[in-house]
């Protein structure tokens, strides 16, 4: 508490600092259609609360600026003939860097015969969505108390959404975070995250992304449109922008948990060509005494870049990229009388890495078509050797992990205008998957290791999509399209529809409606698990087929002003071809971390997820903002015994209370200072109770899988908190941030497991109350 007070009387004691100068900055962008990509010139560009107002008009290329902007938030609007208004609201004019907007138009269906100034920050970016997407705005996310900079936790503030304190896996609707899609610029690419699928599969410990690099983007719960597969429950579907083509600008960040740095401009002056990147590394040195010690050492850094070259005739390329690299480690304690847990004795090496890199190419084609192809490259590795001294002072290896996996991905569609009311996406997404796998575990006696994968091939996934938006008239519209998966390991498809329509009500109701049928492949070592037989060794699970889910989604929207409205959406998920293990309780709906595994499985396993969200948001507005998300939902499955039990992710509740409050202070309100908090409370993840004699007896738990996750962990309270304060001076803007996650100190149960030194059965607790202070520079 003493460091609290210390920092908030330096953040006011810095607003009381004079500024004597009036701190301005530039303005600028570029207007777009929607549909065709085709940019519009002659567009007009008003900031609405200036005086005098201040404005511009876009030229050929439809490019536009507005210099001499004093810092601030401001209203845009944007107007061109025959095309819907936007309004870009409370949009943030800081003195570090010139504010960059690309604003995509909708052709209107009917004659505008005024003006009518909207905002729908909620919408989503692409037009093809019905209902259960929204636009996952940086600036305005980034405010998030409980964050940390990352997409992944900042979601979880999202109706439909939970996650936990240890990771960032994102649970949608009751279903596990491997059953989300990551996209990065039209392709699918490996969790973006530090220490990825170590706990738990499709979470890590925080985003390998950076804030710096990220444009705006999508991100969907649900029935999404039919360019995205190979996905059950979800959709990030990540933007990154485009640097600065005109000035140079950086930034530079210091803080508790490491430092970064990311720079942007031209190549070279006068050139439309621009680069982007950003760097960040770490040690958790500086947080190391509030972390337990059996995480031993942790180290990680990342990279991100986009670099893009604008031609005259040749259309745009794009080369893009993001990569990882992670170390946890830890040596055994060789002092026998110092050994309290089995932790003690055990020693570890875990190096990991990810990679996503691409060339992309957007070629337009007249005025009412585009064609963007892209070659990428995608992987992930995890080598891991884990040891244990036994009772004789012999480290002896546990475990050992050699998995590599690339991905090289072809995808290429075609977007053709027909007119306003109609536009049609078709595409295809081809995908070799290579891999190198071992996984090994010692046997009961710890003398030898056995595999459990031991392969090394390829495969491919086809996909092929066509879909449409066709606006009946002003107030209806359709969306409708099929997309359809080939997996080549063991020649399953799949053909899955999808359609929506959303029809306006009045000038402020909404309602949708839709489905979708979703399947996905399952993590590929669960294809290429080996067993021993008396013939020789066999693969019984190559032949799985995708798993499916039918999504039916409602939707109900109320614009209650210009800033806020009110979301609901009942939900009804319907999963079938599960892999399960026979006559057991055992699937993977309730998968959260299962490297070593070489059961058999069969896809005769069901579930359902049922529920409602609801939404009340308050966009910033006048200083301040708030969110209240709530979720209510039931999640069932159904084993490979025919029992319908809880699933794992039933939590059944899911509240968020959030909301913010910022001041212009200073001497002519050229700094911010801005104060953020999140509440959450959100109920307990199912588990399956132990019998404690037999855990005795065996030294090890023992699960009573007849009552499969009948148990609940304890509800949770998580509060989160944020101050920062934004300094603008002439050329450059200074930002200081404190940030602490779990104030209250919640406990979170990850785990039970027996522990043979001491003899008792322990609970694994994450009670991390996770501070982060940090200063960045922008020039």
């Amino acid at each position: 508490m003493k460091a609290i007070k210390i920092i908030i009387i330096f953040l006011i004691f810095c607003t009381l600092k004079s500024q004597a100068q009036t701190v301005t900055q530039t303005i600028k962008g570029k207007i777009i259609d929607k549909e065709s990509q085709v940019q519009l010139p002659g567009a007009t560009v008003v900031i609405l609360n200036t005086n005098p107002i201040k404005g511009a008009t876009s030229d050929l290329n439809g490019d536009f600026i507005i210099k001499d902007v004093p810092v601030g938030r401001y209203n845009i609007q944007i107007t061109f003939i025959s095309y819907e208004p936007i309004l870009i609201s409370e949009l943030l004019v800081g003195s570090g860097k010139e504010v960059v907007i690309t604003a995509e138009m909708k052709e209107s269906v009917k004659d505008i015969k005024e003006v009518i100034i909207k905002a729908d920050k909620s919408s989503s970016l692409n037009s093809m969505t019905t209902v259960s997407a929204r636009q996952f705005t940086v600036e305005e996310a980034s405010r998030y108390a409980g964050g940390y900079s990352d997409p992944a936790r900042l979601a979880s503030s999202f109706a439909g959404v939970s996650s936990n304190i240890s990771d960032n896996g994102i649970v949608i609707r009751g279903n596990s975070p491997k059953g989300l899609l990551w996209r990065m610029e039209g392709v699918e690419i490996s969790n973006p995250s530090h220490f990825a699928n170590i706990g738990s599969l499709g979470a890590g410990a925080i985003t390998a992304l950076s804030s710096q690099v990220l444009a705006n983007s999508d991100f969907l719960t649900g029935a999404f449109p039919a360019e995205y597969g190979n996905a059950l429950s979800g959709v990030f579907d990540l933007k990154l922008r485009t640097g600065n083509n005109d000035k140079r600008e950086s930034a530079i960040q210091v803080g508790l948990a490491g430092i970064d740095f990311s720079s942007e401009g031209p190549f070279k002056k006068g050139s439309k060509a621009s680069y982007l990147f950003n760097y960040r590394y770490s040690t958790f040195a500086l947080l190391a005494p509030i972390l337990p010690p059996e995480m031993g050492k942790l180290k990680y850094q990342d990279l991100s870049f986009k670099m893009n070259f604008p031609t005259e005739k040749a259309g745009i390329f794009s080369i893009w990229g993001v990569g990882a690299l992670d170390y946890q480690g830890r040596e055994a304690v060789m002092d026998s009388l110092k050994w309290e847990m089995d932790v003690d004795k055990q020693q570890y090496a875990t190096d990991l890495y990810m990679n996503a890199i691409g060339a992309n190419h957007k070629f337009i084609i007249g005025s009412k078509t585009f064609v963007n192809t892209t070659f990428a490259n995608c992987g992930n590795g995890l080598i891991l050797n884990e040891s244990s001294i036994d009772n004789s002072m012999i480290l002896k290896p546990m475990n050992k992990i050699n998995n590599k996996t690339q991905k090289f991905t072809f995808s290429s569609f075609i977007n053709h205008k027909f007119n306003a009311k109609h536009t049609n996406k078709t595409g295809f997404i081809a995908d070799r998957l290579q891999y190198n796998m071992l996984i090994s575990s010692a046997d009961s006696a710890q003398n030898k290791l056995i595999p459990f994968v031991n392969s090394n091939g390829y495969s491919y996934l086809i996909q092929f999509y066509s879909q449409s938006r066709y606006s009946i008239n002003e107030k209806l519209n359709l969306n409708i399209g099929i997309h359809s998966q080939f997996f080549t390991l063991n020649n399953h498809y799949s053909l899955e529809p999808r359609i929506g329509a959303s029809w306006k009500v009045s000038k402020d109701q909404t309602i949708g409606i839709s489905y979708g049928l979703h399947s996905q492949i399952e993590i590929l070592n669960y294809y290429l698990v080996r067993n021993e037989t008396l013939n020789g060794i066999s693969e019984p699970n190559k032949n799985l087929d995708f798993s499916k889910a039918n999504h039916f989604i409602a939707s109900y929207e109320l614009k209650l002003s210009s800033n806020s409205r009110l979301k609901i959406e009942p939900y009804y998920q319907q999963l079938f071809n599960v892999p399960v293990i026979p006559n057991s309780c055992y699937s993977l709906i309730n998968l959260q971390s299962g490297l070593y595994f070489n059961d058999s499985l069969v896809n005769k396993g069901k579930g359902r997820n049922i529920g409602i969200d609801v939404t009340l948001e308050r966009f910033l507005n006048k200083g301040y903002y708030y969110l209240v998300t709530a979720s209510i939902f039931d999640s069932k499955y159904i084993g490979g015994d025919g029992i319908e039990r809880n699933s794992r992710f039933d939590k059944n509740y899911v509240l968020n209370l959030l909301g913010g409050k910022e001041w212009n202070v200073g001497k002519g309100n050229n700094n911010v200072l801005s104060v953020n908090a999140k509440v959450c409370f959100m109920g307990g993840d199912k588990f399956t109770p132990f019998d404690v004699e037999q855990s005795y007896a065996q030294q090890s738990i023992v699960e009573d899988n007849s009552n499969a996750f009948t148990k609940k962990k304890s509800d949770a309270q998580v509060l989160s908190l944020s101050i920062s304060y934004r300094k603008n001076k002439p050329h450059h803007a200074s930002i200081i941030e404190f940030s602490f996650i779990n104030v209250l100190g919640y406990k979170e149960i990850t785990r039970y497991y027996f522990d043979k030194t001491s003899n008792k059965i322990m609970e694994d607790i994450n009670q991390l109350v996770v501070p982060n202070l940090s200063y960045r520079i922008e020039f």
